[in-house]
């Protein structure tokens, strides 16, 4: 038995998935994702990011483990219960916890029933079995609607996502300090770079502060910008990305997502040299080789 437990947004909990998945198949025994952590956070956006179980939008094959208090109301509860899980996790599992973000091999010898506590943002993790987690992470909806019309639209140009996260990323001193803010230059290079490369590209461009954008990042391209999806169906802004035929990411792991399930052979990926303040992503083994970094 595989439990891990599941942690951050939607991008970190696929990471998450991804590796207990790996682990799951190599030890051929079953999944499961333990909520309790998400079940536990502070509903309120002035402290910290919201969190809740996002995974449901894909084809997982796994089982969920819920918190018995999940009412954000009663967030104090969950907290305690969450508490209490770990420990009896602890102490009913061997304990696969990640101590920094660089790639660790050893991880992937483990055997047994293990418990797993970290975020595993490395394809090496899982790349032995990229078939099965594409597919597993795979949309269960086609889109529809206003959607549906801009994926149309993807496929029939040279098409480019580009990712803007401001946000939380700004909003939240804690956020705030951990992660690198990306600068309008990293931008203008990488459509630069796009433009000399790819035949009359068309950007479409994603962000969680879209008026900003409009306003601060001037593209001499055609481009479009996807402002539609909030809520519970920001997903399918990860879902559309992923249908362009190339991307320029954040330093966020939403669209790193979003490149790694773009299907296209010959796509570029741009992405960035930073992810978190004061470490260079390099050595974290967090970026395919064949992506471009800026």
């Amino acid at each position: 038995m595989i439990k891990v437990l599941l942690r951050g947004g939607l991008g970190n909990q696929m990471f998450q998935y991804a590796f207990g998945r790996a682990l799951a198949i190599q030890n051929q025994t079953s999944l499961i994702l333990d909520t309790s952590y998400l079940n536990s956070k502070m509903p309120f956006k002035k402290w910290t990011t919201p969190m809740k179980y996002e995974l449901g939008v894909f084809r997982i094959d796994a089982q969920l483990e819920h918190n018995f208090f999940q009412s954000p109301f009663l967030y104090p509860l969950a907290k305690v219960e969450s508490l209490f899980k770990g420990f009896l996790n602890r102490r009913k599992y061997d304990v696969v916890e990640e101590l920094d973000l660089k790639f660790c091999p050893q991880y992937l010898t483990e055997r047994g029933n293990l418990y797993v506590i970290g975020h595993f943002m490395s394809e090496k993790y899982f790349s032995a079995y990229s078939p099965i987690i594409r597919k597993e992470l795979s949309f269960l909806h086609e889109l529809n609607g206003f959607n549906k019309e801009l994926s149309c639209q993807i496929a029939e140009t040279y098409s480019v996502s580009v990712h803007i996260r401001r946000g939380d990323y700004l909003s939240i001193k804690k956020n705030k300090e951990k992660f690198y803010f990306l600068d309008l230059d990293y931008y203008h290079k990488a459509i630069h770079y796009m433009s000399e490369k790819l035949q009359t590209p068309t950007f479409f461009i994603f962000s969680d502060d879209i008026e900003w954008v409009k306003d601060n990042l001037k593209i001499d391209f055609p481009c479009i910008y996807v402002e539609n999806n909030h809520g519970n169906n920001a997903y399918l802004d990860m879902q559309l990305m992923s249908l362009c035929k190339n991307q320029i990411i954040a330093n966020s792991s939403f669209s790193w997502w979003a490149a790694w399930l773009n299907n296209q052979n010959n796509k570029i990926v741009i992405r960035p040299d930073r992810w978190l303040k004061g470490m260079e992503v390099n050595s974290m083994s967090l970026f395919p080789e064949e992506w471009i970094l800026l």
